[in-house]
């Protein structure tokens, strides 16, 4: 046998490993027909590592068995009863023999071919069972074990199996260790982020639709879109389209089975590394403008790699033509210095000249200006938190709800103040959003108060509310409740919001963005109303949660 393995040529490595004990439930198992509900049934079991359920989807296993059926070589000493399994990974295919146990061993015997000429392992005896590597399943404990083996991507070994004194074979296994490199499937521009969520729910899908083909065929012309993949051969885009995500023509759970590489204007932009994403998809972020050429691989196979060029255009203001214009005006400006200088002087003249009040009414603007991209930059990083859990369905309901808030938004971004129903609104339809990430509770309530008629100053409580969520029931999830209440005490409006959380430090935390701006807001608002003011009281160090007071003193006058 030593003999017979040193003859081979280096090139067909292939090795026999017995494990003392493999996990099962590593290992995907395809059985023959009839061994799953008859214990009697002489037939062979294939365990492969799950590591290659990622990549049937694009190379399953019919194909061989079909093939199989069709070689005469093959079936000249063999029976139609046979199995046949793709395998693309360097670990051992382990092979055991249902309806064959220790009492009965003795009547079998096996082999292990390369290919259909090279003998591995000669007609043996049966010495080993399940019960000596497997400990979690009681059908393959009482198996015969026949062993672990592999070769080299591009070959496939046979398992033979008759009966002592026969020469008829009873029943074959075939494995083939296919060489696999990625295929892209489609790719997605930041544009276009509902289809690729659409694409991420269809999980095991690796056929474009096809509305996909279309947008391909309606942007290049034929001779520029690949035959097998019907993408691009390179993909240009414009200096705004620097969010590219690639999807991949598998069923990837692990970030660690994607590895890929980065190169611009032929410099390395990142080395060969790991996958940031648990999933069939790389996302390129903030690519600057250039040629670009995409290396990818799966950790099982390193050695095939697929390359995809794709190119970011060059933005109006970074060409050449531009940089001309823009020298022409830098001659040009010297000419322009004495009235900018002097209409600097006029805007700091008319500035000081401006009242207390006016000064006040500009500022207030500034920070409701800033409210609205302090919102967006909360909720896009809620929506990034989503997809990064996986949260596929929840990111789209939280897009849907997004939008609506954001068109509210625009439609009063004009306005200074709003009505108590707008606002609650507003309100609600943010608490539903952060809801839906969190999990907690909430209630509105309003007492002897005319939503209605009553106005508010816009916004004014929106970070107050973030601060309750982000500070106080984000972290209980379902657990989590926030109350807010709108009522009248004599000519006051009274308006708390209260949550069950931790507790939070609202004076060492001031200075924070959203609060700093509320905080601002009112100081600026008390100097410009007249008659009327607002009062912020913090009650912190309770037991359970924080509570906000605010005061809008003869609010009903």
């Amino acid at each position: 046998m030593k003999k017979l393995i040193l003859l081979l040529p280096l090139f067909l490595i292939l090795v026999q490993t017995v494990h003392a004990q493999i996990k099962w439930g590593e290992y995907s198992q395809s059985y023959q027909t009839g061994s799953d509900n008859n214990t009697s049934t002489v037939a062979l079991i294939i365990a492969i590592h799950n590591t290659n359920d990622s990549f049937w989807v694009t190379n399953n296993s019919g194909s061989l068995h079909e093939s199989l059926l069709k070689d005469s070589l093959f079936l000249r000493s063999r029976s139609n009863f046979f199995i046949a399994v793709n395998t693309f990974d360097s670990t051992d295919a382990q092979f055991f023999l249902h309806g064959v146990n220790k009492k009965n061993a003795n009547e079998y015997e096996f082999r292990v071919l390369e290919k259909q000429d090279k003998i591995i392992v000669p007609w043996s005896v049966i010495t080993k069972f399940g019960s000596d590597i497997v400990r979690e399943n009681s059908i393959i404990k009482s198996a015969a074990y026949l062993g672990g083996y592999k070769t080299k991507p591009g070959s496939k070994l046979i398992v033979d199996v008759r009966k002592k004194g026969s020469s008829k074979i009873i029943t074959s296994a075939v494995v083939r260790w296919v060489p696999i490199s990625p295929i892209l499937l489609n790719i997605y521009t930041a544009n276009e982020l509902n289809e690729f969520l659409k694409r991420l729910k269809q999980f095991g899908s690796n056929r474009l639709s096809v509305e996909e083909i279309n947008k391909w065929k309606s942007r290049y012309p034929t001779d520029q879109l690949d035959v097998v993949t019907s993408l691009p051969k390179k993909l240009k885009v414009a200096a705004t389209d620097n969010n590219l995500i690639f999807y991949l023509r598998a069923d990837i759970y692990n970030k660690e089975q994607v590895e890929y590489e980065l190169i611009k204007d032929q410099k390395v932009l990142r080395s060969w590394n790991i996958n940031e994403f648990d999933n069939s998809f790389i996302w390129l972020k903030n690519l600057k403008p250039g040629e670009y050429l995409l290396r990818v691989r799966y950790s099982i196979q390193r050695e095939h790699v697929m390359e995809y060029p794709f190119e970011i255009e060059t933005a109006w203001y970074q060409s050449v033509v531009f940089k001309i214009i823009v020298g022409i005006l830098t001659v040009a400006f010297w000419g322009f210095i004495i009235f900018l200088i002097l209409l600097i002087k006029q805007r700091k003249k008319t500035a000081r000249e401006l009242s207390n009040k006016e000064k006040s009414q500009l500022e207030l603007k500034a920070i409701y200006a800033q409210l609205n991209p302090h919102f967006v930059f909360n909720a896009l990083s809620s929506i990034q938190g989503l997809i990064n859990n996986q949260d596929i369905e929840g990111a789209n309901h939280y897009l849907s709800d997004f939008a609506r808030l954001m068109r509210d938004s625009l439609a009063n971004s004009n306005k200074d103040q709003t009505s108590l129903k707008e606002e609650m609104i507003t309100l609600e339809t943010y608490l539903k959003l952060e809801q839906l990430r969190f999990g907690f509770k909430y209630d509105i309530k309003t007492s002897d108060v005319n939503i209605y008629e009553t106005e508010i100053p816009s916004l004014l409580l929106q970070p107050l509310i973030e601060n309750a969520v982000k500070h106080g029931v984000s972290t209980l999830k379902e657990n989590g409740i926030i109350n807010l209440g709108f009522s009248k005490h004599n000519n006051d409006m009274i308006v708390t919001i209260q949550d069950n959380g931790g507790g939070f430090q609202y004076s060492e935390n001031m200075d924070g963005y959203g609060l700093k701006l509320t905080n601002d807001r009112i100081k600026l608002l008390n100097q410009i109303m007249n008659g009327q003011f607002i009062e912020m009281h913090i009650k912190e160090g309770l037991p359970v949660g924080t509570i906000i007071n605010l005061t809008f003193k003869n609010w009903f006058l």
